[in-house]
C-alpha cells in the first residue's frame, strides 16, 4: 500500500502494513459513520484499463474501520485492508499502483491485492461492509439499475462530441457550492456531477490529474495593493515588458502560445542576468506549434530559462490533463501577478511605435502586487507543472515538435501597424484596498453563488453589464442543439439580469467569427437581440472589431448598486473553456477600474464612441430597427415625403416580414406596406421609403431605397398588404397629424405627431417653421416619448443620421 497524502487520509493499517497515526485524537464511536463511493474511473487511459480506480469518502461524524469490507462489481470482489478512515477523509483505491500513478500524477492511497474490474459498457460499483451488507452503490451506463440500493436511471458520463469523451472520465459526486461537501445521498444519478438536469451543478466532467477539491472554491483575497490595467494592443506590451525588465529572482509564465519575439528577448535577457524563467505552454495549440514559438523557446533556453509543454502523445498513452492550457498569466518575483485575455503573441502585444497608431487584438491584462493573488497563481502553476504528471515535457533542441526551429528560420519581428489610433498610451494604476476573486477552469468557473455567475446574478434594476468577448455561444452542447436543451449559463445569466431590469450590452468579435455557424457570435447576437426585442428589454448584442485584428478580450464589467466590478481573464463563453481547459480570470471590485474599462468598451462601440461614461438613466442603443426621420410636409409635392429607418445594431437586418403603416388598426381606412424580399438594412445603416422616387429625387437630389408607387423601375416598390386597411389607400402622411408604425409580428416602433395618437407613446406637436423634419436625436435612442426622442430640424437628411 502507498500513502501519498497522509494529511488527507488518516489510515491505520494492520497485517504488516505501515501504520499511520490518526491525527486529531482518539476515534469517536458515538456518531454513526457513512462511507460513500465518491469517484470512479472505469474506462481508463492505461493499457487494459489498468488505471481503474475508486475513491471512498467518510461523510459521517466518526471514523470507520474498513477491514473486511469489499469492493465489488457484482460478480467478483476485492477485500479492503484494515484501514481506519477518519471523518471527511478520502481514499483512492486501485489495483495497479504504477498505472494509477502514471495517469493521476500521484500515488493511490491503497493498492488492493486484486481488483474486480469494471466494464466500459456499464457496470455496478458496490461497497460491502464486513458482514457483506451493501453500504453504497453506483450504477453506470448499462449496469443493473434494479440493484438494491439504487434508484432510477444509471449514471452516464457527460459527453459532447469533440469536447468531452467517456474514456478517462472520472464519475464523481456533486458538491454543495457553499460548503464544498457532498450533496445528500439519494442513491440515484442525481447525486453525481455528470447528471444533466442542472446546467450549473451538473453536466460536469473530470479527468485524472485534476485537483477539483483543492480548487473547488474561488480564491478570495482582500489586500492593500496596486491594481494596474494594461490595454491591448495599446500599451500591454510595454507594461508587461517593464515588469519583466524589473524582475529580480523569478518569472513564471503560462500561456497557450508564446510567439512574440520581442517579449521572448526580454524573457531571455532576464534569464541571462540570473532570473529563474519558467514557461509553461500548450503542447497542441490550434494549428500546432509554430516555428516562431520554437524560435522564442530556443532563445529562452539558450539564455538559461526553461520552456515546458503540456502534451498529449497517443503512441505513448500520454493524455494531457486539460484540452488546452489556455490560461494567460505571469507571476513575477512571487510578488506581482498579471492575468489577462491575451496570448503572448505579436498580434495581441505589438511592440511597434504607437505614435502613428497600431494594429492588433483588443484585450486586457490586470496586474497586482496583492500577495495572495501571486501566491495562488504560483500554487496553480506548480500543480500544473508538476513533472510527476506524464503530460509535462521539456523543450529540447533535437525534438522535432518541442525543439528548435529548422536551420535558417527567420522569425517575424514586424508587428502592429497604423490602422488604429491608440486611445490608451499608458496603463492605469489604482492604489488602495482591493477585493479580489480568482476564478479558474476547470475547477470553479461555473458557480452561481460567487465568481462571475454570482456577480451577474446580483445585477438588477438600474444596474449595468458590459460584456466584451471573443466567443459567447448561444448554447452549449453540440452545434445541432439549442438554448433550451443546452443553455449557456453565462449568456442566460446575462439575459436574466436584463429581465430583472439591468441594462445588458454585449460586444462580440466579428473578426474570427463564422457568420454561418449556428454557435457563432452572429447567431448569439440574433438570439439575444430577438429576446430583447420580443420582451422589450434593455438588452443588446453587436459584433465588433475595434482594433483591426479582432476582439480577443474576455471581459465582463458590472455596475451593481452603484459599485463597479471588473472580470478579466482567459475564460470565454464556450463550454470547453468553462469545463475542460486550464483557464484563469481575476475579478475585482473597483469603481475606477470599472469606469476606465467601461470607457474603453463604449469607445469600441462603432459610431457611439462619444457617449458619456456615466449618464442618469442611460439605456444604451436600441436593439431593433427604429423610425429615425419623418418628413410629412415637403416644400414641393407631397409625393416626396419620406420615412427613414435606422438599424442601430451591429448585425444586418433582413426586412422580410416587416411592414410600414399609417394605420393603427387593421380596420382603419389607411395603408400597410410590406418590404419586398431581399431588402436588408446593414449594421448602423438606413432605409429611406418615399411615395414617389421621381418626386423625392426632384425634391432632395438623391434616390430613395424604396417607393410606394411605381415611378421609377430602378427603385423597388413596397408591397401592399391587402388584408390591412383600405386596399385602395396609399401610405400618405397627413399634414395635420398622423401615426407612423413599424411592424414585425407585433408593433416594433411607433411615432405620432399632430393629431395622431397611439396609446403606447407620447406624440410630438406639429412642426413650426423653419423646421421641416422630425429627426431622432440621438439616432440610436428610443424612450417612446417623441418630444424627447425627436428634434424639429429645418434640413431633411434622408439616408444620413445626425
Amino acid at each position: 500500500m502507498n500513502i501519498a497524502r497522509p494529511l488527507r487520509l488518516l489510515l491505520v493499517m494492520a497485517l504488516g502494513v505501515t501504520a499511520v497515526r490518526l491525527w486529531g485524537g482518539a476515534l469517536s464511536a458515538a456518531s454513526p459513520a457513512v462511507v460513500l463511493i465518491d469517484s470512479v474511473l472505469y474506462d481508463g487511459y492505461a493499457l487494459n484499463d489498468a488505471d481503474e480506480a475508486v475513491r471512498l469518502i467518510n461523510v459521517g461524524d466518526s471514523a470507520v474501520e474498513l477491514g473486511g469490507w469489499r469492493l465489488s462489481d457484482g460478480a467478483s470482489s476485492a477485500a479492503l485492508p484494515p484501514v481506519i478512515l477518519a471523518p471527511g477523509a478520502m481514499v483512492w483505491l486501485t489495483g495497479n499502483a504504477e498505472a494509477f500513478r502514471e495517469q493521476f500524477g500521484h500515488n493511490a492511497d491503497v493498492t488492493l491485492g486484486s481488483w474486480p474490474g469494471f466494464s466500459n459498457a456499464g457496470d455496478e460499483v458496490l461497497l460491502l461492509d464486513a458482514d457483506g451488507k451493501p453500504v453504497d452503490a453506483l450504477v453506470y451506463l448499462g449496469g443493473n439499475t434494479g440493484l438494491a440500493g439504487w434508484q432510477g436511471d444509471a449514471v452516464e458520463p457527460y459527453r459532447v462530441s469533440g469536447l468531452f469523451a467517456a474514456e478517462g472520465q472520472v464519475l464523481y459526486r456533486q458538491r454543495d457550492q457553499v460548503t464544498g461537501r457532498i450533496v445528500s445521498d439519494t442513491d440515484s444519478a442525481a447525486d453525481w456531477a455528470q447528471e444533466t438536469s442542472s446546467a450549473i451543478d451538473g453536466r460536469k466532467v473530470r479527468y485524472p490529474g485534476w485537483e477539483t477539491e483543492r480548487f473547488f472554491f474561488p480564491a478570495v483575497i482582500t489586500a492593500t495593493a496596486t491594481l494596474t490595467i494594461a490595454v491591448a494592443p495599446d500599451n500591454a506590451f510595454v507594461t508587461l515588458r517593464r515588469e519583466v525588465d524589473n524582475t529580480d529572482t523569478s518569472i513564471r509564465l503560462s500561456s497557450l502560445m508564446l510567439e512574440n519575439v520581442a517579449f521572448g528577448e526580454a524573457l531571455a535577457a532576464a534569464a541571462r542576468r540570473g532570473v529563474e524563467v519558467t514557461i509553461l505552454l500548450e503542447g497542441s495549440p490550434p494549428g500546432g506549434i509554430t516555428d516562431q514559438e520554437r524560435f522564442v523557446c530556443d532563445h529562452i533556453e539558450k539564455a538559461g530559462g526553461a520552456c515546458w509543454f503540456m502534451i498529449a502523445d497517443s503512441d505513448h498513452r500520454i493524455h494531457d490533463r486539460y484540452r488546452f492550457m489556455h490560461a494567460k498569466y505571469m507571476v513575477i518575483d512571487d510578488r506581482v501577478a498579471a492575468i489577462g485575455s491575451e496570448n503572448f503573441s505579436p498580434d495581441s502585444l505589438p511592440d511597434d511605435d504607437k505614435s502613428d497608431g497600431t494594429w492588433g487584438r483588443r484585450g486586457v491584462f490586470l496586474l497586482t502586487d496583492a500577495p495572495g493573488v501571486a501566491a495562488h497563481l504560483a500554487a496553480v502553476f506548480a500543480d500544473d507543472l508538476d513533472t510527476a504528471h506524464s503530460d509535462i515535457h521539456r523543450w529540447s533542441a533535437a525534438d522535432s515538435v518541442y525543439g528548435a526551429p529548422p536551420p535558417g528560420f527567420v522569425p517575424v519581428t514586424t508587428t502592429g501597424g497604423d490602422g488604429y489610433a491608440v486611445r490608451f498610451p499608458a496603463p492605469l494604476t489604482i492604489p488602495g484596498v482591493h477585493a479580489f476573486e480568482i476564478v479558474q477552469s476547470p475547477e470553479n468557473a461555473l458557480r452561481d453563488v460567487d465568481g462571475l455567475l454570482g456577480l451577474i446574478g446580483h445585477a438588477g434594476q438600474g444596474d449595468r453589464l458590459l460584456i466584451q468577448q471573443l466567443s459567447e455561444r448561444p448554447y452549449w452542447g453540440t452545434t445541432s442543439s439549442n438554448p433550451m436543451a443546452d443553455p449557456n449559463p453565462r449568456l442566460e445569466a446575462a439575459i436574466t439580469a436584463a429581465r430583472r431590469g439591468a441594462t445588458v450590452r454585449l460586444m462580440l468579435d466579428s473578426y474570427f467569427d463564422d457568420p454561418s455557424s449556428p454557435v457563432g457570435n452572429a447567431a448569439t447576437c440574433a438570439y439575444v437581440n430577438g429576446i430583447g426585442r420580443a420582451e422589450r428589454l434593455s438588452l443588446r448584442c453587436e459584433l465588433g472589431n475595434p482594433t483591426g485584428l479582432g476582439i480577443h478580450n474576455k471581459m465582463v464589467l458590472a455596475r451593481i448598486d452603484g459599485r463597479g466590478y471588473v472580470h478579466v481573464g482567459s475564460i470565454n463563453g464556450t463550454e470547453l473553456s468553462n469545463k475542460g481547459n486550464r483557464e484563469m480570470a481575476l475579478q475585482v471590485q473597483s469603481d475606477e477600474a470599472y469606469a476606465y474599462l467601461a470607457g474603453m468598451f463604449l469607445g469600441d462601440v462603432e459610431r457611439v464612441a462619444y457617449l458619456p461614461l456615466a449618464m442618469a438613466n442611460f439605456r444604451g442603443a436600441a436593439n431593433h430597427v427604429l423610425i429615425s426621420e419623418i418628413v410629412y410636409d415637403t416644400t414641393g409635392p407631397d409625393e416626396a415625403e419620406f420615412v427613414e429607418l435606422y438599424n442601430p445594431t451591429g448585425l444586418p437586418v433582413d426586412m422580410n416580414g416587416y411592414g410600414l403603416s399609417d394605420a393603427v388598426y387593421q380596420t382603419d381606412f389607411e395603408d400597410m406596406r410590406l418590404f419586398p424580399p431581399g431588402v436588408v438594412i446593414p449594421p448602423y445603416g438606413t432605409l429611406v421609403v418615399t411615395i414617389s422616387a421621381a418626386a423625392f429625387r426632384a425634391e432632395f437630389g438623391a434616390s430613395p431605397d424604396l417607393e410606394i408607387v411605381d415611378s421609377d423601375p430602378a427603385v423597388p416598390d413596397m408591397i401592399d398588404d391587402p388584408a390591412w386597411g383600405d386596399p385602395e389607400a396609399l401610405f400618405q402622411l397627413a399634414n395635420s397629424g398622423d401615426e407612423v408604425l413599424l411592424w414585425r409580428i407585433g408593433l416594433l416602433d411607433v411615432v405620432t405627431y399632430g393629431n395622431g395618437y397611439h396609446s403606447a407613446v407620447v406624440g410630438c406637436p406639429l412642426l413650426a417653421p423653419p423646421a421641416r423634419s422630425l429627426q431622432r436625436d440621438p439616432y440610436w435612442d428610443d424612450t417612446d416619448n417623441c418630444p424627447r426622442d425627436f428634434r424639429g430640424w429645418p434640413f431633411p437628411s434622408p439616408g444620413r443620421v445626425p
